[in-house]
Parts: C-alpha cells; structure tokens; sequence
C-alpha cells in the first residue's frame, strides 16, 4: 500500500493516516447524521448514464459543500489541503464532493470505473478525489479498492451497465489479471486517500454490522486544469494558492 506521496504519479493513489484528530471526526459524525436524518424521500440521481429519481440513500448524497458551510470548511481545511498538495502542487481548485454513506448490512457496492470519464465540463488530468474516512474501513465493510497504475497515459474506458443494484449503474471492463493487483485502502477514520481522476477504483458492498461511511471531495490544479463553468454543475472554489487564468471566474474560498 502506497503512503508515499513521490510515488504517487507512479501509482495512481497515496494514502495519508491520520490526518484528522478524533474529536475532529466526532464532529463530522454528528453533521453527517444530521445529514442523513434529514434526506428527502427521493432523490435525483446520475444512474445508468442519466439522471434517475430513486428512493433516497445515504450513498448518494452528492455536492453538500455548496449548500452548507460546515462541509464546504473541511473541503478547505489545512491539513486536507497539505495532503493535495502534496500530490497536486499549491494552486488549487475545489470542484465536487460527495458523502457516500454505505450503511450495516445493505450498503451498495460500486463497480470497476474511473472518475474523470463522468466529469465533461472539466478538461485536464491534474485532477484527483481525496477520500476520507469518517468511519473505520476494510474489506468487510467494503473500503474502496485501486488498481494501481490504471492511470498510465489516461485511458478513457468505455463504460457498460452492470445490469445490477450498485451505486453507479454502469462499470469499466477489468481483467482478472488487473483484479488480482487490487489494493485493499483499510484505514482508520480520520486518515484519507488520493487518487488520480483516472486510476481504476470501486468497492464491495458493505454486508457487515457496522456503518462505512467516507466524504469524497475532488479537486485540480488550477494551472493545468481548466473547468467550463457554464457547464458545470456546482461552483468552482479556489482554496489554495493562485487560480490561473480562470481565477476571475472561481469564487475565492481561501482560509483567511
């Protein structure tokens, strides 16, 4: 398991322990249960290739940083941002979020894919999603898995239905040979992985006793990573360094 940022263009992900303190991760609980608490009956859902209407479910509670402060400060808090940049460099653009929230027993799984191929308003490869433990992960509870190198020159695999009940509808082909490389990110609540926009990542479902629930959130170098603001869904947030040629158009979110 790769906790080596310099080797992270290499791998396609690097793990970071520890990051947040406990009584940090005790407060993102209470939020997110708040949260969950209030989730409508339905949601709208990207699913299957296209937005779908579905029965609410804490898997799927996307972009809570635009709505409410409390997540839109931990997407911009320093030590998070320090682990980015380590792998991203100083300039950087928040772009989306997402707390997937796998419950005891019947959380959902989610297929063989890649991050970048869902994101078309966004051009460049500089890209990465931070996953964050809110809850203990391994493998019984369905921690999110990588296959590492997956990367490499940036494929954009065709993506095809799983023709099952998982969280996105839709899977990438791997090889049994790419499946047996997998890597397990068991991690403690409180420590966070990164990994690049293209590596190939998904997780099993979570059939044990205990809840795994993880905030994700993605961000880009704002040097080298252009976002059509037009097009996307959420606003663009600086929260490090300098914005590019674009900062007029980024609301600046930087700490103090």
């Amino acid at each position: 398991m790769n906790t080596n940022p310099t080797r992270f263009g290499q791998d396609g992900y690097c793990l970071f322990r520890d990051v947040l303190t406990s009584e940090e991760i005790g407060g993102i609980r209470t939020e997110l249960d708040q949260a969950i608490a209030n989730l409508p009956e339905k949601q709208v859902v990207y699913k299957d290739g296209e937005d779908r209407e579905v029965d609410a479910r804490p898997e799927y509670m996307t972009e809570p940083h635009p709505k409410n402060p409390y997540w839109l400060d931990l997407c911009r808090h320093p030590r998070v941002l320090d682990a980015v940049e380590a792998v991203l460099g100083p300039d950087l653009i928040l772009i989306m979020s997402h707390l997937i929230v796998k419950p005891p027993e019947d959380g959902l799984p989610v297929a063989w894919h890649q991050d970048n191929t869902y994101w078309h308003s966004i051009d460049g490869t500089d890209v990465v999603t931070v996953w964050l433990a809110i809850d203990d992960a391994d493998v019984s509870n369905g921690c999110m898995q990588v296959i590492p190198c997956t990367h490499e020159g940036y494929p954009a695999m065709e993506k095809v239905s799983t023709g099952k009940n998982d969280l996105l509808g839709l899977t990438v082909e791997v090889s049994e040979e790419m499946t047996k490389s997998s890597v397990a990110l068991e991690m403690k609540a409180g420590s966070l992985s990164i990994h690049d926009s293209y590596v190939v990542h998904g997780s099993d479902a979570n059939t044990s006793d205990r809840r795994r629930a993880a905030y994700t959130m993605r961000y880009a170098n704002a040097n080298t990573v252009t976002v059509d603001v037009d097009q996307h869904w959420v606003p663009v947030y600086l929260v490090r360094g300098n914005g590019g040629a674009n900062a007029d158009r980024y609301v600046d979110a930087r700490p103090g």
